[in-house]
């Protein structure tokens, strides 16, 4: 089994990336970055610009390392394609168009998740994207993947939008086993996962498939197996994504691969290079925080009876305030 790190918007960029591949990512196949947006204006924002930037992201820039993949955020063929083509000038090689974000933001601009509640728009869309793909030099060897709901409010629609990613040579398919109004909340719909999945096959599906759904522990990964394996359709699925599993343990991916448990020393030094890179990245010092805060929110869990301590990191209010507050907690807490 492949494992893939997430895109998560704001969270996932390229100092957390740089950071986790050159500690944990023996274990990760791909990563994934945040959705750059196609705007109409053809022009990307400066933060999402610099976030894919080949000199931001050294680790994978080097061998041909082809390990990181660029998310798209489009709401039409046209500007879909625009990107792709300035995408492939920097060297990516795989492209992965976001029909899964359920946010209210994007869904009301016919993006996204909110490209699921128009099956046909969304099939001809697709249809211009690989015709073009075909008669453009930039994108003849660029793989174009896509990362999908099972629906918008109902997972019965899984199976129509089943019907049309077949139709394309996509490279690869992640299906996030939830609709677009389940937001990240109530548990993965896994049979819905896996009729669709049987689906897409019956209709001459060729491309890879991904699941991504609250695989947190080796015991979530271990029954979802399991109920593949049941339903007939474990040789299928190729890959899982991890996002929020891997904000709680960065070693994740290493775990499910039957391999060593995370280490509290480890999780010092990953925490300590992180504070460091942020600090690179984000000009004061209190946003710095804010953004470890971020982590804190899922790694907290390894720290038993931890309550006084994590208050202290959440009230740090200066680089010395946090620094102290993480000493003492790794120092007064059980590691589990």
């Amino acid at each position: 089994m492949n494992f893939y790190f997430a895109p998560m918007e704001s969270i996932t960029m390229y100092p957390l990336r740089n950071i986790h591949k050159d500690m944990f990512g023996a274990d990760i196949s791909k990563y994934y970055s945040p959705f750059v947006t196609a705007a109409k204006s053809k022009h990307f924002k400066n933060r999402e610009k610099n976030d894919i930037l080949p000199i931001h992201n050294e680790p994978f820039a080097k061998d041909n390392d082809t390990s990181l993949v660029v998310q798209i955020m489009s709401g039409n063929s046209e500007t879909f394609l625009w990107a792709a083509k300035e995408i492939a000038q920097l060297g990516y090689k795989e492209l992965n168009l976001n029909l899964g974000c359920p946010a209210s933001t994007v869904v009301n601009r016919h993006k996204g998740a909110g490209l699921l509640s128009d099956p046909d728009y969304l099939d001809s869309m697709l249809s211009e994207i690989f015709e073009a793909k075909e008669k453009t030099d930039e994108l003849k060897d660029i793989d174009i993947s896509i990362k999908t709901r099972l629906g918008v409010t109902d997972e019965n629609e899984a199976l129509k939008l089943m019907e049309i990613y077949a139709k394309y040579p996509i490279s690869e398919m992640t299906v996030h086993a939830r609709v677009k109004d389940d937001f990240y909340k109530n548990s993965p719909r896994l049979d819905a996962f896996c009729n669709s999945v049987k689906r897409y096959r019956e209709c001459g599906g060729k491309a890879l498939i991904c699941y991504n759904g609250n695989i947190f522990s080796k015991k979530d990964y271990e029954s979802t197996i399991t109920l593949l394996e049941k339903e007939g359709i474990a040789n299928e699925v190729s890959s899982m994504m991890l996002g929020r599993g891997l904000l709680e343990n960065p070693a994740l991916a290493r775990e499910l691969a039957g391999k060593e448990a995370l280490a509290a020393p480890e999780l010092k030094e990953y925490l300590t290079k992180l504070y460091a890179g942020y600090e690179e990245y984000i000009p004061e010092e209190r946003n710095v925080i804010f953004k470890l805060l971020e982590h804190w929110a899922f790694i907290h869990t390894h720290f038993e009876n931890c309550d006084k301590y994590l208050k202290a990191i959440r009230k740090a209010r200066s680089k010395g305030e946090y620094l102290a507050a993480v000493r003492n907690m790794f120092a007064s807490c059980k590691f589990k």
